[in-house]
Order: C-alpha cells, then structure tokens, then sequence
C-alpha cells in the first residue's frame, strides 16, 4: 500500500508540476493526439461503433487529423447508446470485463446504464487530488470530507467515495459518507468537527444549503469551523456563493469552494479552479465583458477548465460535444448541454482587451494558473419552461431567490410549470421550497419573491422584458410555497428537477 501511495502522490506531483510550466499548445496538441488515438481504438474493438460508422459511411483510414474528425457524424442517445445492446457498447464487447454500474438520474428520460473500468477511477481520483490541493489545500490542513452526495445507483456518491479514498491515507483526511441525510450531516460536525482544522461539504448546491440553512436551528454556529464546499450538477450565481460564505464566514471567495462538472457518461469533464471562479467573479460585475466571454447574458453558466488530454471538447452554434475514453467510450457525444468554449489565450486577451491583466490579477490573489482551455456550461435546454413561446431559464430563478432578502426563507429548490387559466391564456408557475416545514402564509413575502423573480428575469431576458411590455401583468409568474420535503415537487432525492414539461394544468389556478 505505502509503495503504491508514493507512486500516485508522485504522479500526482509530477502532473502538478507540469500543469504549471506547460503552455497551452501542449495540452492542445496532447489532447488531439489522444482524441484520435480514441477514435481508432473505438473504431477497431467497439462493436456497435463499428457498426455505427459503417452505417454513416466513414472509412477509418481517411481520418488521419483533428480537422478530418469533422467527418465523423455526432453521436446522441438516440442514434448511439439506444439503437445498440449495452455490451456492443464496451471494449471488445465485454460487459463484464468492467469494474462497476452507475446510472444516469434519467432527467430527460429512461435512466441509463454506465459502466466504467479502475481506468476512469484513477483519472478521476488525479483530478479530485489535483484541485484538492490546490484550492482547498488538504496537504497543509487536517480535513473531515463530508460527501453527501446520494449513494446507490447513482455515480456521484459512489464515484467521491472511491477517489477520494484512493489518496486520502497521504495526507490527514477523513472522509465521512453520509449520503444526502441532513441530520447525520449535522451531528457529525456537532461532535468531531473541532478536531479538523477544516471542513469539506461535497454535495449538491440545493442540498447543501439546506444543510447551512438548518445548522444554527440545530445549535451549530458555523463561524466556529473552517468551511469548504465541493459542489456538482448544477449551475449557480456568484451571489448565491457568496451567500453560502457569508453563512459559514468563509474569507477566500475563489479557494473556498469549487464546482465540478460532471455526468454519468464519463465522470468529470471539467473543475472549476480558482483561476476560473476569479474570471467569472470580475466577468459578473462587468455586462460587456460578461456578454463577451459567455454570449447569452440571460443565463448563468458554470466555467471551467479541463485537460484536453482527458476529455476532448468540441462546440458548435453553442452545443457541446465530447470525445472520452470510458467503459462506454464516446467520440463527438453530444452531451445535452449548452455553452461554449475559450482557449487560454483567448480568453487572456478577452480580457486584455478590457483593461484586465488576469496573470497580475491571480498573482494577486495567490492564485495558480495553469493554461488549460476553459469551458462554460449552461446546462440543458430542455430544462427551460415556454412562456408565449419566451425561454424561461431555471438559472435565472436560482438567481432571484438567492437574493439575501428571499434565501432566508427559501431552500432554493423550486420547479417550473406552464399552465393555462380558464380563458386559455398561458401562464408560468412557479412552486417553491421552504427552508422547513412550517405552516407559510406571509402574502407579503410571496409578493416580495415574485416581484424579486419578475424583475431578475427583466434584468437577464430581454425577451421577457418585451413579453412584459406586451401582455403586462400576465407575464408575471404566479408563486406557489410549499412547506421542505413536499412530495409532489419537492421530494428529497439526488437531483432537483427544476421544470416539470408535461402538466395537467388547464384551468388550473
């Protein structure tokens, strides 16, 4: 065990140093080796791949260079992984060669089967070693990881669990797998939480937050500790970051916390670093720069950077596709997110162009770099809701009731509905979570959350805004509180939907 320890904190410091003193043409090149090196792999020894190409047409030995990939057809769920059995799937059509199942939380459907191999594990493990220490710094600190992230069939709780244990014998690190169970949470840091110098909350935003909301009703002042986050799934503002910080008293806004971007398909695709989170946070109170880095100013994306070495991106008119080696190898897989991406150089010179030298900026602010292209993430376009046909972000409605005034009530959960009333006229529901149980029926504080959500979907849709002018008062969303745990919209689980597609709502008020 000790001998294999070395060798992976020594890989580990090895990678460490390299992401420091390579340039981004190494990583490029690097990646796009690797990606072909993935096609020819998959084309030779992955059944239904091969019978995938065949079908479109592709001959192998045409594709010799990146720009050649543009030949090979997109790859999707429906043209792909559901018109060939599982096993055709995997390497040499081995199902059972592979280490361990997950399953996708089927958000936009039927769950889906996802095997993967100790191969993806150890990737995995490196990259939560690499940004563990560098943003958390669990070589210099005693660290209780608290992993809450649902267990079971479902990859995140599972996945943390085996990284982390892979690499948490080299430094003082304890982890803690409560799954998504707020009072174990509580307790736990009731009794031991003092014995570490500091504390790792890995879980989802909506959920963890629960479990800040919760702690002082429960006898914890969470000033006494040293809070950290390690957030996945999902999207939020940096207002909402800050919230969390000002509820913990947390006092480095970039090395704090940390958001990963991940999936089923193939574990982690990118991290947020606190180079990126450093970008997003001055990208947030500059509109121009903002509307130059991300494209879409009504939405609110996650950014990144990932090793193209790893997982290779590409995107076109806003859609994200993505080439990785996993149990279910996927080359130009459509992913169902929306976003964007920016290579190092081009985003240094984004933001030279706006006064800003961000290598000045991060030295600054003790902050690493390491020149990987970044990748922002807007999330899925089937989560949105349709109002007269306008696209109604959940992003904007985490926004608005992040705002200080509102999240004190609210857990953040909530879920989007479009409805008609009884003179056909289409309206937007929208039901939220409180932070508890307890009886709601404050009507000046639901005034004030719709009003808080009309005016943030103003300020981030012009389309809204427009819709507004034309139909008044009707474009106002219509709010719904429900008491923590509602069953119908609210019950706990991985994932928040937050937008119900089909609905039973006509003349529903």
């Amino acid at each position: 065990m000790k001998n294999k320890q070395a060798r992976s904190l020594l890989d580990c410091l090895a990678y460490e140093k390299l992401l420091a003193l390579k340039g981004e043409g190494f990583w490029l090149k690097k990646g796009e080796r690797s990606a072909l090196r993935l096609f020819h792999d998959m084309a030779r020894r992955v059944p239904a791949y091969k019978r995938f190409l065949k079908d479109h047409g592709v001959l192998c030995a045409r594709i010799k260079t990146v720009k050649d990939m543009r030949l090979i057809p997109i790859m999707t769920k429906k043209n792909y992984l559901k018109k060939y059995p599982l096993e055709d799937l995997c390497w040499d059509g081995k199902l059972s060669a592979l280490s361990i199942m997950s399953v996708s939380s089927g958000s936009t459907g039927e769950p889906t089967c996802w095997p993967r191999g100790h191969e993806q594990d150890g990737e995995t493990s490196l990259s939560h070693e690499l940004f563990m220490r560098d943003s958390f710094e669990i070589h210099k600190r005693s660290t209780l990881f608290i992993n809450s992230f649902a267990m079971g069939v479902w990859i995140a709780g599972i996945l943390t669990y085996r990284v982390v244990d892979e690499f948490a014998e080299k430094y003082r690190l304890t982890q803690i797998t409560t799954g998504i169970n707020k009072d174990e949470i509580i307790s736990i840091i009731k009794r031991i939480g003092k014995k570490y110098d500091q504390i790792i909350i890995a879980g989802y935003p909506p959920f963890v937050k629960d479990v800040i909301d919760d702690g002082p009703r429960n006898g914890i002042v969470w000033k006494q500790f040293n809070i950290k986050f390690l957030f996945a799934a999902e999207s939020f503002s940096e207002g909402w970051r800050d919230y969390m910080y000002e509820k913990v008293g947390a006092k480095n806004p970039y090395k704090d916390s940390l958001n990963i971007y991940g999936t089923a398909d193939a574990c982690i695709l990118a991290h947020e670093t606190p180079l990126s989170v450093l970008v997003r946070r001055i990208a947030f109170k500059n509109a121009t720069l903002y509307e130059r880095i991300f494209t879409d100013i009504k939405r609110v994306p996650t950014l990144a950077q990932y090793n193209p070495a790893f997982r290779f991106f590409e995107e076109k008119e806003g859609t994200l596709f993505l080439s990785a080696r996993s149990g279910v190898s996927l080359f130009r897989y459509d992913v169902g997110d929306s976003g964007g991406i920016i290579l190092f150089s081009e985003m240094e010179k984004i933001l030279s162009e706006q006064g800003i030298d961000i290598r000045r900026e991060a030295k600054k602010h003790g902050i690493s770099i390491s020149q990987l292209p970044f990748v922002f993430v807007f999330g899925r376009s089937d989560f949105t809701a349709l109002l007269y046909g306008v696209n109604i972000y959940p992003e904007n409605i985490r926004d608005a009731l992040g705002h200080p005034d509102i999240s004190r009530f609210v857990s953040g959960k909530f879920m989007m509905l479009t409805g008609h009333d009884k003179k056909k006229n289409q309206y937007l529901e929208i039901n939220i979570e409180l932070q508890n149980s307890k009886p709601f029926s404050d009507s000046a504080i639901v005034a004030m959350i719709e009003e808080r959500i009309t005016q943030t979907l103003k300020e981030k849709n012009s389309e809204y805004k427009k819709l507004s002018e034309i139909i008044g008062s009707r474009a106002r969303p219509k709010i719904k509180i429900h008491p923590y745990g509602y069953p119908e919209f609210f019950r706990p689980g991985i994932k928040q939907k937050w937008h119900q597609k089909k609905t039973n709502l006509m003349g529903r008020i």
